[in-house]
C-alpha cells in the first residue's frame, strides 16, 4: 500500500487551536463524534478542544472542495489534511493565489496551500484518456485513477485478473499501456491485492451487539453475518449498509451490503444467517474482483424484509460499538466509550474523489473468535481480537481507500463511514498483513469505495435497469 508521508509544515497558527476563527458551519457535538475525538487525543496527544477542531476542519473541507471544483476547477488540484503537522488542510493548487477568495471564514491559522503541476480536472481528462485505451471496469487488468497526493494519474496492474482470464502481460499488451501513458502525466505500478478478511444460535445480550442483534431493530451495517460453507462449516462477514433498489427490474426492493469474496465458492445456497436466523440469501448480484468487491444480498423472503427493515424506521444506521483499551487496542486504535451500543445515522455518501488523507473515519467490524466468544461461529479472528468499532485515519487512495484501521478475519464487508459528517465511505476488503487477535502497531487495511460499488452494481445485467443506492434516510 502506498502511503503519502506529508512533509507540509505549519506556517501560522498553534496546534492547540487557542485562538482559531469559529467554523464555519458551527461547533460540532461532542458526544456525537467521541469515538473520532478520543482517536485523534490519544493517537496525537491533542486535547479534545483541539480534536474538535480538527473534525471541524475536516467537516468544512467538504463544502470547500466542492466550490474549489465548481468555481476553480482550471486551479484546483485536491487537498489533504496533516495530522502530523498539527492537523493543516494543505490545498494544492496550480496556482496558490486562485485559493485565496475561497477560505475566507475558515479556520485560517490551519489552511494553507501548496502549488502542483497539474489540476484535479487536467488529471481526470488524462485518466479517462488513458482509460480510453486500456479500459476500466471490474473485468480489466488496468486501472488508471487520479492520485491527488503525487499528482499524477497511476495505471494500476491487477495481475490476478490477467491470471483469472488465463492472460499474460504480452509485449503488445504492455506496449499498448506504454502508449497510453506516453505524455501523460502518469505511472504505471502494480496493485497489491489485499488479503481479504471473511471470517449462531439465538443469543441475546440485553441489546444490539453486533453478534446478537435479534430482536432490537433493523437490520444496520455493521452485524455479523454467517455464511456456510459447501465442506458444512460456517464462515462469517459483516453487513456495510442497507441498500435500496429503484426502477428497472427490482423496484422498491430491500438489499443488505458486504463483500463479494465472503460468498465465493459456495454452492449450497443455505441462507445467510445472524444470530443463528435465515435473514439473507447466500448469493445477490456480486463481484469479487478488487476493487469491484460487493455482494448486495436480498432477503430470504417478503416477510423477513418487512420484518428486518421495512416495517421499522432508522433504516439508515450503522452499529458503533467501541472496544478501545483492554486486549485488542493500542495507541493506533481508540474509539469511545467502552461496550455500549450506540447508532449512527448515515445521511449521505462520500465517492473516492471526496476521500481526503488524514480524514478520521471509524469501521465497525464482527470478527471473533471461540475463546472470546463461544456463542458465534468463530470467523478467524484470532484469540482477544474483539467486536466493535474502531476510528482511524485515511493513509491515500488509489483504486481503495487505505487506512490505519485494525481489522481481522471476519469483519470483511463491514461499513467504513465518518462522523463528522455522517456519510458512507465504503467496505473493508482486507489488509496487506497477515495478523490475528489482538490490534498492534501499524494496522494497514483497505476498503472499497462506496461509489464503485453502487456504480458497478447499477449497470451489471443482473440488475435488470434498477440504480442502487444506499438508505440515507430513516424510512428509505
Amino acid at each position: 500500500m502506498a502511503v503519502f508521508a506529508a512533509a507540509a509544515i505549519v506556517v501560522a497558527g498553534s496546534s492547540t487551536g487557542v485562538g482559531a476563527a469559529p467554523s464555519a458551519a458551527g461547533s460540532l457535538d461532542l458526544a456525537s463524534v467521541l469515538p473520532s475525538v478520543r482517536y485523534l487525543v490519544q493517537t496525537f496527544g491533542v486535547s479534545e478542544r483541539e480534536a474538535l477542531r480538527r473534525l471541524e476542519l475536516q467537516r468544512d473541507a467538504a463544502g470547500l472542495d466542492e466550490r474549489l471544483r465548481r468555481d476553480a476547477g482550471a486551479e484546483y488540484g485536491g487537498m489533504r489534511i496533516d495530522q502530523e503537522a498539527g492537523g493543516v488542510l494543505v490545498v494544492s493548487m496550480t496556482k496558490p493565489a486562485a485559493a485565496e477568495p475561497f477560505l475566507a471564514g475558515l479556520d485560517r491559522a490551519h489552511v494553507r496551500t501548496d502549488r502542483v503541476g497539474y489540476s484535479l480536472a487536467d488529471l481526470t481528462k488524462a485518466r479517462d484518456r488513458i482509460a480510453a485505451q486500456v479500459g476500466t471496469g471490474s473485468d480489466a487488468i488496468y486501472l488508471p485513477a487520479v492520485s491527488e497526493a503525487e499528482n499524477r494519474v497511476v495505471v494500476w496492474e491487477r495481475d490476478w485478473v490477467a491470471k483469472e482470464k488465463g492472460l499474460s502481460a504480452t509485449g503488445s499488451t504492455t506496449d499498448a499501456v506504454r502508449r497510453a501513458v506516453s505524455g501523460e502525466p502518469a505511472v504505471v505500478r502494480t496493485l497489491v491485492k489485499p488479503i481479504p478478511l471473511a471470517s449462531t444460535p439465538d443469543v441475546d445480550w440485553g441489546f444490539c451487539h453486533p453478534l446478537y442483534c435479534t430482536d432490537y431493530g433493523p437490520m444496520r451495517g455493521g452485524l455479523r453475518l454467517d455464511m456456510k460453507r459447501d465442506n458444512g462449516t460456517w464462515g462469517g462477514c459483516t453487513s456495510a449498509f442497507n441498500l435500496r433498489s429503484t426502477g428497472g427490474g427490482f423496484p422498491g426492493k430491500a438489499w443488505v451490503l458486504t463483500a463479494g469474496h465472503c460468498m465465493a465458492t459456495k454452492t449450497n445456497n443455505t441462507p445467510t444467517q445472524h444470530n443463528g436466523f435465515d435473514v439473507l440469501a447466500q448469493h445477490g448480484i456480486e463481484k469479487n474482483s478488487y476493487p469491484y468487491d460487493y455482494a448486495a444480498l436480498p432477503y430470504v423472503d417478503t416477510a423477513t424484509a418487512t420484518a428486518w427493515l421495512d416495517s421499522q424506521t432508522g433504516r439508515n444506521r450503522v452499529l458503533t460499538y467501541c472496544r478501545n483499551g483492554g486486549l485488542d487496542s493500542d495507541g493506533d486504535t481508540p474509539c469511545g466509550q467502552q461496550a455500549t451500543s450506540v447508532d449512527e445515522y448515515i445521511t449521505g455518501v462520500r465517492g473516492l474523489a471526496q476521500v481526503r488523507a488524514g480524514s478520521v473515519v471509524c469501521a465497525t467490524g464482527s470478527g471473533s473468535s471461540a475463546v472470546n466468544y463461544p456463542d458465534s461461529v468463530d470467523s478467524g479472528a484470532g484469540v482477544d481480537y474483539l467486536v466493535g468499532t474502531r476510528c482511524g485515519r485515511v493513509l491515500s487512495t488509489d483504486v481503495g481507500i487505505n487506512t490505519d484501521l485494525c481489522a481481522r478475519a471476519g469483519d470483511s464487508g463491514g461499513p467504513l463511514f465518518s462522523q463528522v459528517d455522517h456519510t458512507a465511505l465504503g467496505i473493508l476488503e482486507g489488509s496487506q498483513q497477515s495478523r490475528s487477535g489482538a490490534c498492534q502497531s501499524g494496522e494497514l487495511n483497505n476498503y472499497v469505495p462506496i461509489d464503485t460499488i453502487t456504480t458497478d452494481l447499477s449497470a451489471r445485467v443482473a440488475a435488470q435497469g434498477s440504480v442502487f443506492s444506499v438508505i440515507t434516510t430513516s424510512t428509505g
